[in-house]
């Protein structure tokens, strides 16, 4: 279980990160949701890369839709910043996240004793 760092304690650098660094911020404020991280930062990636060519490609361009990668960009960037926003709302106001005590008693881990690998090694047909 990860420890969660409390935006309440923090909101300059947690609104900070959750707008400059969506992903930084998804990743140390929504810790009990890692997976979540890595497509933020994927959606943020790609808002990085639309922004840049369209700034070096020039805003007019050659056929003149040179506005769009920029908008696409800035439009995948707010998505990011939003996802993120959402991600760690919903991670503090789940008690079983929060509380290890809670978690464990929300998802235990089952003992199997059957191995399907035995079954192999020993001529069984499976069940």
């Amino acid at each position: 279980m990860t420890s969660l760092h409390q935006p309440a304690r923090e909101p300059a650098l947690y609104r900070f990160l959750g707008i400059v660094l969506p992903p930084v911020a998804a990743y140390r404020y929504g810790a009990a949701a890692h997976s979540c991280a890595a497509p933020i930062a994927i959606a943020w990636a790609a808002a990085l890369v639309s922004i840049a060519y369209a700034l070096l490609t020039g805003l007019a361009g050659i056929s003149g839709y040179g506005g769009f990668p920029l908008a696409i960009g800035l439009f995948l960037w707010v998505f990011a910043t939003v996802w993120t926003f959402l991600v760690v709302r919903n991670v503090q106001a789940d008690p079983s996240l929060t509380d290890p005590r809670t978690h464990e008693q929300r998802v235990r881990q089952r003992e199997d004793a059957h191995d399907p690998l035995d079954e192999l090694d020993s001529g069984e047909r499976p069940r």
